[in-house]
């Protein structure tokens, strides 16, 4: 999906407005690396304003992304709501030397803003820390594997202490050569 958009026309001089609106599928790949596909899920309503030397864009991104849980390793779906405001960096030709690289991925270079980046940070900042599906999940059983949440395990699953380790593995020897 093609997230670069032409302002050189729209945003020529510095007051000037325009509207974005769109949609995408969003898929998380691997912790918070996202693409976005045509279709539906996440929606935007954005509005782009010239200032000097840049483009302020301000709007709103909600929708829902499928997360897997950390317990259950199941999707479900996350609702999303954020307040998006940013500025741009406006580029023109001459403010690039040959072979200068930008590190900054806020930029409009050539004319094109491309939101991919925005809109990236945007959902990202947005998702928890904590992805489980409900605070009800009680996920794998770190013995056997088997589902707690279709299942019950017999698996004996009490974490000791650590420091009370050489304790415990005294009263197993002492009940071993107990009479």
């Amino acid at each position: 999906m093609d997230l670069n958009i032409d302002v050189s026309n729209d945003l020529s001089s510095v007051g000037k407005l325009k509207r974005v609106d769109g949609n995408a599928t969003v898929v998380l790949e691997d912790g918070y690396n996202l693409e976005f596909l045509s279709g539906e899920g996440v929606d935007w309503s954005l509005e782009m304003r010239r200032i000097a030397g840049a483009v302020e864009v301000s709007g709103t991104v909600s929708g829902s992304v499928t997360l897997t849980c950390y317990r259950c390793l199941k999707g479900f779906g996350f609702p999303l709501s954020v307040r998006l405001r940013e500025h741009v960096l406006w580029l023109n030709e001459d403010d690039l030397e040959p072979g200068d690289e930008r590190t900054d991925e806020y930029v409009v270079n050539g004319g094109i803003l491309d939101l991919a980046p925005m809109l990236r940070d945007a959902i990202c900042l947005a998702l928890p820390s904590k992805r489980i599906c409900g605070e009800q999940c009680k996920g794998f059983c770190p013995a056997c594997g088997i589902d707690l949440n279709l299942e019950q395990c017999n698996c004996d699953t009490r974490k000791i202490d650590a420091r009370l380790k050489p304790l415990a593995d005294l009263k197993k020897r002492m009940e071993e050569n107990a009479p």
